[in-house]
């Protein structure tokens, strides 16, 4: 079972969804560690400089918590 994200994960991880590709600058409060400590995690993969966008294993949170595109589905 993964280990439940913090806050600016969670942010991230909902923005990120299944297709967006954003980054560190394309958010206020989210830097590059937070995008480092997921990447160690394999929640998100890199596909640009810079660029990150969520993987299998981080769109399933907690149980059967899942994120999609800006909605929750239990």
């Amino acid at each position: 079972m993964p280990q439940r994200p913090s806050n600016r994960e969670m942010k991230a991880l909902y923005h990120l969804g299944e297709d967006n590709v954003l980054g560190p600058d394309d958010f206020k409060d989210i830097g590059e560690k937070t995008f480092a400590g997921m990447l160690k995690k394999k929640w998100v993969e890199e596909v640009g400089p810079g660029k990150f966008r969520t993987t299998e294993k981080g769109r399933i949170i907690h149980d059967e918590e899942v994120y999609f595109t800006g909605r929750w589905k239990r």
